[in-house]
């Protein structure tokens, strides 16, 4: 193994040995308030970036900025037949910047976007679009067309565009991002319906998880399509009121995982992959925790559900 991926070893096993965790965001979540968790956070490996008097918005875009900037460390740190995987990574916050981008479209205020620098495969530095002008934007990127004309499908192709593309080009997440595909499906088949069968989507769905789940109508039968250690997040799932529980369970599992890949160690693209995924983790749950202090500790039992 080269030196390039032993360095990158040694600096993520760090860079992950920083990381909140689960009891550092409950104390987080029951600071009492927003301002207070954010005095809880500046003591943190987030504090270079956070301080009382950021809102919820901003103050979440901060966290994952960390994690984000800590994936662009990484990849200098890397040998440069790794650097793939690191661009296909990004595309997590690239995916952020273009829901962004989608949900102005739609008259929502648009988000600060996510620096990329090299590992950018869109810059998020262009004017205003229209949907047609994203849309080609897209096509002439990895992202390639989307392949429909309203703005909320455009957003769901996106997302299973970003699994497909890491399960083919960072194996050592593709169970991750096989299960978030799941996530995805699901809220479709309970909030929205059925996949055109000759979308983008479909193709996607086909390619990550089999046709039969693409031709489910209800939790349990996709349950029932999915292989048995991807189908585990529906456990306890019976429809779109407890849905959130799928999520928790799989942000569980990508903590769990990755947590455990970190630990075996050894000099390679796996524990890399695995410390961006840990970090990815926290700030998933930082999240959770922030929204419960700005509440004052009200719905404290999804953060326990996650931690």
């Amino acid at each position: 193994m080269s030196a390039g991926w032993v360095a990158a070893q040694v600096r993520s096993q760090s860079l992950a040995s920083h990381c909140v965790g689960p009891a550092g965001a409950r104390e987080i979540a029951g600071a009492g308030s927003l301002d207070a968790a954010l005095e809880v956070l500046a003591t943190s490996c987030y504090g270079e970036r956070l301080h009382p008097g950021l809102d919820l918005a901003a103050s979440e875009h901060e966290v994952f900025a960390s994690v984000l900037w800590n994936l662009r460390v990484l990849a200098g740190w890397s040998p440069a037949l790794g650097a793939s995987r690191f661009h296909v990574l990004a595309g997590v916050f690239e995916l952020m910047n273009l829901r962004g981008e989608l949900g102005r479209l739609e008259g929502n205020q648009f988000a600060t976007p996510f620096e990329l620098g090299s590992l950018a495969s869109i810059s998020s530095h262009v004017a205003p679009l229209t949907l047609d002008e994203l849309r080609d934007v897209l096509r002439r990127s990895p992202w390639g067309d989307p392949g429909v004309l309203d703005a909320s499908e455009v957003n769901i192709a996106l997302q299973f565009t970003l699994a497909r593309r890491i399960i083919d080009g960072v194996p050592e997440a593709a169970k991750w991002a096989q299960t978030y595909a799941t996530l995805v499906l699901s809220r479709l088949v309970t909030e929205v319906g059925p996949l055109d069968a000759d979308s983008t989507s479909a193709a996607n769905v086909r390619a990550i998880l089999g046709s039969r789940a693409l031709s489910a109508t209800s939790l349990g039968e996709l349950h029932d399509s999915l292989p048995r250690d991807v189908a585990s997040i529906l456990n306890g799932v019976s429809g779109p009121d407890n849905l959130w529980l799928a999520e928790v369970q799989w942000r569980t599992r990508l903590w769990d995982e990755a947590l455990e890949s970190l630990r075996r160690g050894g000099a390679g693209p796996e524990t890399v992959v695995a410390a961006i995924a840990v970090q990815f983790a926290d700030a998933l749950r930082i999240r959770t925790a922030l929204e419960v202090a700005g509440r004052a500790g009200h719905g404290i039992e999804v953060l326990d559900a996650v931690a």
